[in-house]
């Protein structure tokens, strides 16, 4: 098998396993939580709020540190570093005795996770152009299935054999994402000299279109933050439409959810052949089009089928946006700098994910649901325009 391919399939099984390592805890933590002595419903909401929240924060702040990293060690090593690392915090989970001992561990899990981000950087140096496109949207998939059946598989494991077990059950799985990556990832990597400046003023001079670097990054925020905004109030949504009285309301809400991420999992691996042929700018701008003009009619549904219909369109354009996003840097970046332009945008992403959860929340507080559509459609609508406007074409560059 080709060096490239077999990176490739190694990262796509870490990549899921650590989505799963992150996404796992968001139906235990709760419940955990009560174990440990909250009873309380505010508290409760507070403190498991708190720990998903943190472990988001952390990410974003903590990519750039880990991107420079990989520039100078390779990034085998960081693929090595967040899979082990997340192996020990989920661990150190099951033994948790506090709720503050969950948000600790949970910081530290924002703190040393990024093996989806230094996949990103292997497969984008390692892999021919032409295939470029292609390999990130099946690690999208693979990063995107994780998270969809993480809370199912820590679900299950959790009430088959008890939460703490589940913990240390996952912990076992990124432990054999870890081995597979020691041992079958060969890296052709050449570290910058010694005395190389990581300063964004060096990065800036070594990217010829640093412009369209800016661009991105403001359509990458704009994607997360759009598409966390109406994740923490869609169940809420959901009950308003069946009723309050319904049954089913939790299966309902689920329902929505597993659609769209269906959909976007397919999607990815499917798009990313025609970033190959077609180009990663039109397919993003395209894409960020598509998503705002599904995502307004939203505020006009009254039933939950319609709704389910429209969370499915919804998928198959967000399918599109983080193959082609990645496809792009990866165009225009130097392979030398790879580590610290991906981690950048994966910090941007989780800042818009945490920016987002907060700000949907509020626009719909305040002037409801439909105004929260209408709203978050309009501006990835146009984000999609301004990126037609403003990305030169694609070029190849030092890849």
């Amino acid at each position: 098998m080709e060096l490239w391919k077999r990176t490739l399939y190694v990262c796509l099984f870490g990549a899921f396993m650590a989505s799963v390592g992150l996404s796992q805890a968001a139906p235990l933590i709760p419940l955990y939580l009560q174990d440990l002595g909250v009873h309380d419903q505010a508290d409760l909401a507070n403190w498991s709020g708190l720990a998903m929240g943190m472990t988001y924060l952390m990410v974003a702040l903590f990519a750039p540190f880990w991107g420079k990293l990989a520039d100078r060690k390779g990034r085998k090593l960081i693929l090595l570093r967040a899979s082990l690392g997340m192996a020990i915090t989920n661990a150190l989970l099951g033994f948790a005795q506090a709720p503050e001992h969950i948000v600790i561990i949970r910081i530290l899990n924002g703190m040393i996770s990024g093996f989806f981000s230094g996949s990103i950087t292997l497969v984008a140096t390692q892999t021919p152009q032409t295939q470029t496109g292609w390999a990130l949207g099946l690690l999208s998939a693979a990063n995107l299935g994780g998270s969809l059946l993480g809370p199912m598989i820590g679900g299950y494991i959790g009430g088959l054999f008890g939460i703490r077990y589940a913990f240390f059950i996952v912990s076992a799985l990124l432990g054999t994402a870890f081995l597979s990556t020691l041992f079958f990832v060969k890296e052709e990597f050449t570290p910058q000299p010694k005395g190389t400046s990581q300063s964004l003023a060096t990065l800036k001079a070594s990217i010829p279109d640093w412009k369209g670097l800016i661009y991105i990054s403001i359509g990458s925020f704009i994607f997360a933050f759009t598409t966390m905004a109406t994740a923490p109030i869609l169940s809420v949504f959901v009950q308003q439409i069946v009723g309050q009285g319904a049954e089913h309301i939790a299966l309902l809400a689920g329902l929505t959810f597993t659609v769209t991420g269906l959909a976007q999992m397919v999607a990815s691996s499917v798009l990313g052949k025609y970033i190959d042929k077609l180009g990663p700018r039109f397919i993003l701008w395209t894409s960020f089009i598509y998503v705002g003009l599904v995502t307004i009619p939203q505020a006009f549904v009254n039933n939950i089928y319609t709704l389910c219909i429209l969370r499915f369109l919804l998928g198959i354009g967000l399918g599109g946006l983080l193959p082609g996003i990645n496809t792009y840097l990866s165009s225009i970046t130097p392979k030398a700098f790879a580590g610290q332009v991906f981690a950048y945008n994966q910090s941007t992403l989780f800042m818009g994910y945490f920016i987002g959860s907060l700000g949907g929340s509020f626009i719909a507080s305040q002037w409801g649901f439909g105004t929260m559509f209408i709203t978050t459609g309009a501006i990835i609508a146009l984000t999609g325009v301004f990126l037609k406007v403003t990305l030169g074409r694609t070029q190849t560059a030092n890849h």
